[in-house]
């Protein structure tokens, strides 16, 4: 690409989607799973905020003892999946503990026992599922690189077009 007659490396950048074309705060990017939180109450509060700023809402479900867990919470940190979760999505971490945590509110988008953690639900802003990892997609956290959950969070804000 040319600016001014000049070469300029922003090229690539221009090939990046986004959701939304006016300067958007930055979400915080939570780390670990806090077995005391509300998450109940944390995923309302992150779906009303979504109801303003049509950030879809990525509920996590996780544990700290979880290798893979783990793995994606580093994954999170790094600046290709920051990106993305900080300027395009409502981050939830749940503490699902050993599976004696919050499964009646998981139970409402995902199976657990079937998908195992971590697992992701991505909520439209009016509450409805627009993509999961029932299919146990995320399970093997450890062995995604970072280019490929952010491909997945991206691929997630634009679904199919049903015709």
């Amino acid at each position: 690409m040319q600016v001014d007659g000049r070469g300029s490396d922003l090229a690539p950048h221009y090939a990046q989607p986004f959701v939304s074309v006016s300067p958007v705060a930055p979400a915080p990017v939570p780390t670990g799973y806090d077995a005391k939180a509300d998450a109940a109450a944390a995923v309302a509060a992150a779906l009303a905020q979504s109801r303003r700023d049509g950030r879809p809402v990525l509920v996590e479900f996780g544990a700290d003892w979880c290798v893979d867990c783990q793995a994606l919470a580093r994954r999170a940190t790094e600046p290709a999946v920051k990106l993305v979760l900080q300027r395009d999505y409502r981050l939830v971490t749940v503490d699902v503990g050993h599976f004696d945590r919050n499964g009646a509110l998981a139970a409402r988008w995902i199976d657990l026992k079937r998908s195992g953690i971590p697992a992701l639900v991505v909520l439209n802003p009016d509450g409805s599922v627009r993509a999961t990892t029932q299919d146990g997609s995320f399970a093997n956290a450890r062995t995604l690189s970072s280019d490929a959950v952010a491909g997945r969070l991206v691929a997630w804000l634009y679904p199919p077009s049903r015709s």
